[in-house]
């Protein structure tokens, strides 16, 4: 009886464990559309580091899982951080700019076909968009805005599948 016990015990504590790990510190992410491409493609599975913004915010450049304003608040979404508070980024004339200077965003394409856009972000403001720009509905569209730190569920790291893409990471 008592070994029924403890192994009762250790179950139930390797599933309260794995439960808080899950929820609280990594977790998986599954691509779904092509607003990402050519970082992430459809059906791409992705770690998420849950913890990376526990005593900061996103930086400028992390594909972050997040929650989308007037959203349901289970829809998460992958997105690239293009701006952080007090950035200003501008689209003008097919052309990216962050802060007065031609934006470096080399993961990026199809900059070119979108339309103008230009915004100061302001405190606990941040600006996320897909790294297919023309594909992508992100904080550029009307029903979305900009995004709080609360709506950041964790970081993108690596690739889980397709598994030959695992050592790659996500840049």
């Amino acid at each position: 009886m008592k070994r029924a016990v403890s192994w009762c015990a250790w179950i139930l504590g390797a599933l309260v464990a794995g439960y808080l790990l899950r929820t609280y510190v990594v977790g998986t992410a599954r691509v779904v559309g092509t607003s990402m491409e050519p970082t992430l493609y459809s059906s791409d599975i992705v770690l998420v580091t849950k913890f990376d913004y526990w005593f900061s915010g996103p930086e400028r450049g992390d594909v972050a899982l997040c929650r989308l304003p007037e959203h349901s608040q289970s829809e998460t979404y992958l997105k690239r951080v293009a701006a952080v508070p007090g950035d200003t980024y501008v689209i003008d004339d097919g052309v990216a700019y962050l802060n007065g200077e031609i934006a470096d965003e080399p993961y990026a394409i199809g900059t070119a076909q979108c339309e103008d856009f230009a915004i100061t972000l302001g405190q606990d403001e941040y600006l996320v968009l897909g790294d297919n720009r023309p594909e992508s509905y992100d904080s550029r569209a009307a029903d979305v805005g900009v995004l709080s730190r609360k709506d950041f569920v964790g970081r993108a790291r690596v690739k889980l599948w397709p598994f030959e893409q695992f050592f790659r990471g996500i840049y």
